[in-house]
């Protein structure tokens, strides 16, 4: 009978031996595991491109700066944001007076009441077309940029809740809902989009296997000029929002309008008699926050280049330096006419323990009293020996430095758009998220009313 023992060897290879080192291998060597070259070779690495973002996010900062439309950011309040929501980006600042005299609606019209959900409607085909209804809604003009829409009804589709989904599901340029109510139900057809040229025409051609009851149901479901003048299924015209800017005329589709002649984005909310007073000034604020991301920026990368490892050749540590050179080169109050020093000091702004350090109540009023001046301390002139405002310091070490310009483009990020004001954007953004949601807030409020109703 063979005896169990311990297995010393396989394949020829002492199996103790092959424990001792790897035990070995994993022992801590004072106390530490001792790291593979290549894990120190990633930590450089990974050091060495998070010190390059930070320098880049400095010259990006700077370039924001350097800017002349940063400076002219505005930002604009309405007297009555019921009526007129404004957001400027390049409004110059004062008053303006818009007047609301008709808002941009979306053809809506519904179809003769119906008894019951089942009540039958004949089979047959649905055409929609949309384009213009003339002032007194007796001729329709297609818009040729709209095919003719043909919306099939077939045997399965004799109720309005699958008319109803067969429209949708068509893409056509119009929506459908059933509502009812105690008095019966109704098809109601609305256009997705608001302004005259998107209303709509429906016509009904009903199928020879139709009873004529059922045909003489589909056909109530059009919307055609014989049917406007006689049964009147229009709930609600389209129309384009008119409105006045100084008195100035503005027609426009929608009712999120961006006027180019006053540089104004205005929301429209519902329209007035009485004229809705819109005040544009300087976005302080907006500006004291890029100075602001300028010094985090800074701060950013000067904590990392001190952590930084002194021996390192890489270049992006050349980059950090050369720029963290530049920033002292302006604080430093012993460099005769070209240091800012003093002047940013004046505005809130020193270099303090390598750190640059803001006082914010110091630079909102620097950007209340004299803005020209802090703009020059970034990006103008400034005179009186300067030879230029500390970004356009910062970016010119950029470009006569060909070895640091290919470190921070190597690092750079896609180029963002030309905005002169980061808050105006996001406020112009917020006013076209609330104009979208809006829109389509209609068609759910209907679904709903439609399914409390049933």
């Amino acid at each position: 009978m063979a005896t169990v023992g311990s297995a010393t060897r396989v394949d020829g290879v002492d199996l103790q031996m092959m424990v001792s080192a790897a035990t070995a291998f994993a022992r801590p060597q004072n106390g530490v595991n001792a790291p593979s070259a290549d894990t120190e070779s990633d930590a450089r690495f990974s050091q060495a491109a998070k010190l390059r973002s930070a320098t880049s996010a400095v010259m990006d900062a700077a370039a924001r700066l350097n800017k002349t439309q940063t400076w002219q950011a505005t930002k604009a309040t309405s007297s009555n944001e019921s009526v007129v929501q404004a957001a400027s980006d390049k409004a110059a600042p004062g008053d303006y007076t818009v007047n609301v005299d008709a808002m941009a609606m979306a053809q809506s019209a519904a179809s003769a009441t119906f008894s019951s959900l089942s009540t039958v409607v004949g089979i047959g085909t649905l055409n929609i077309e949309l384009g213009n209804w003339n002032t007194s809604l007796s001729t329709f003009s297609t818009n040729p940029n709209w095919p003719k829409a043909s919306v099939m009804l077939g045997p399965k589709d004799t109720s309005l809740e699958r008319i109803r989904d067969k429209i949708n599901a068509a893409g056509v340029g119009v929506i459908a809902l059933v509502v009812s109510d105690a008095t019966g139900s109704r098809l109601v057809l609305r256009s997705t989009s608001t302004g005259e040229a998107n209303g709509f025409k429906a016509s009904a051609e009903p199928s020879g296997e139709a009873s004529g009851q059922a045909a003489q149901a589909l056909a109530s479901l059009g919307v055609d000029p014989q049917s406007v003048g006689g049964n009147d299924p229009l709930t609600q015209p389209a129309q384009d929002a008119r409105l006045r800017i100084n008195g100035r005329q503005v027609q426009s589709s929608q009712n999120l309008i961006e006027d180019e002649h006053s540089g104004l984005t205005l929301r429209l909310n519902g329209q007035s008699p009485d004229p809705v007073r819109i005040h544009v000034e300087s976005d302080t604020q907006a500006i004291a926050q890029d100075i602001h991301a300028f010094a985090h920026a800074y701060n950013d990368m000067a904590t990392q280049l001190a952590a930084s490892d002194p021996a390192s050749t890489d270049a992006s540590m050349q980059a950090a330096h050369a720029i963290e050179q530049r920033i002292q080169e302006a604080f430093s109050p012993t460099t005769g006419a070209s240091s800012l020093s003093q002047p940013f000091q004046s505005i809130g702004i020193q270099l303090k323990d390598g750190q640059l350090q803001v006082d914010e109540s110091a630079l909102d009023e620097a950007l209340k009293q004299k803005p020209t001046q802090v703009e020059q301390l970034f990006d103008g002139s400034g005179g009186a020996g300067r030879s230029s405002g500390l970004a356009t310091r910062l970016l010119e070490l950029a470009r006569s430095d060909e070895s640091l310009a290919a470190t921070l483009d190597a690092s750079a990020p896609a180029s963002e758009p030309d905005n002169p004001s980061a808050a105006g954007a996001l406020f112009r953004q917020r006013l076209l998220e609330q104009y979208t949601q809006s829109s389509s807030s209609m068609h759910e409020d209907e679904a709903s009313m439609s399914a409390n109703a049933a």
